[in-house]
Parts: C-alpha cells; structure tokens; sequence
C-alpha cells in the first residue's frame, strides 16, 4: 500500500529569496530543548569587554534563539551536515575563490 502524504517526484519547493533577511553570527550552542513539539536552540557570541585596567574579559552573549518545527531542524542538521562536509574537501589556493556554494 503506498503512502498517500508521500511527497511525488514533481513536488517542487517555491523559495523566495528576501534581500532583508538578518545574517545571524555566533559562535557556540550553548543550550537546547524542546517545548510542546517545538526544537529550541540558544545561540551565543563571544564578546571582547574593556576593563579599566586595561585587560580584556571576555562574555559569550545571546545573538540568537532557533524556534522551529523538528522537520525544519532536520532540515537545517542536513544543511550543516553538507556544508561541514564542503570543509572537508581540498580548498582552491586561488585568492578570488573566496567562497563555495552549492
């Protein structure tokens, strides 16, 4: 018996690229859960604090919280997942190959 709520070979996904979107930096995960079905991530920046002595103390600072359905964090695992994996290939030498996508 085949799966009714199976996605057909034709399904496409319309995505709409938004110019606005905000870049999210940071630099650790530090905590994680899930509430009423919905995955919860912290995200967290290290921060460089002056102090009057002259020395520098350094504070991770939230920059972020993931709220999202589990199909959207597999998504986004498969996506780390793959670009981890582009880290792992030989990178060009060339000076103007700044970047890969895929």
């Amino acid at each position: 018996m085949s799966d009714q709520n199976a996605p057909k070979a034709t399904d496409t996904i319309v995505y709409v690229d938004n110019n606005h979107a905000p870049v999210i930096s940071f630099d650790i995960a530090p905590a994680h859960g899930v509430l009423a079905g919905t995955v919860q991530v912290e995200l967290a920046s290290r921060t460089l604090n002056p102090l009057a002595d002259g020395s520098v103390e350094i504070k991770f600072v939230t920059s972020g919280r993931l709220r999202c359905s589990p199909a959207a964090a597999m998504h986004l695992r498969n996506s780390l997942d793959a670009a981890l994996r582009m880290l792992e290939q030989p990178q060009p030498t060339s000076p103007t190959a700044a970047g890969k996508l895929n």
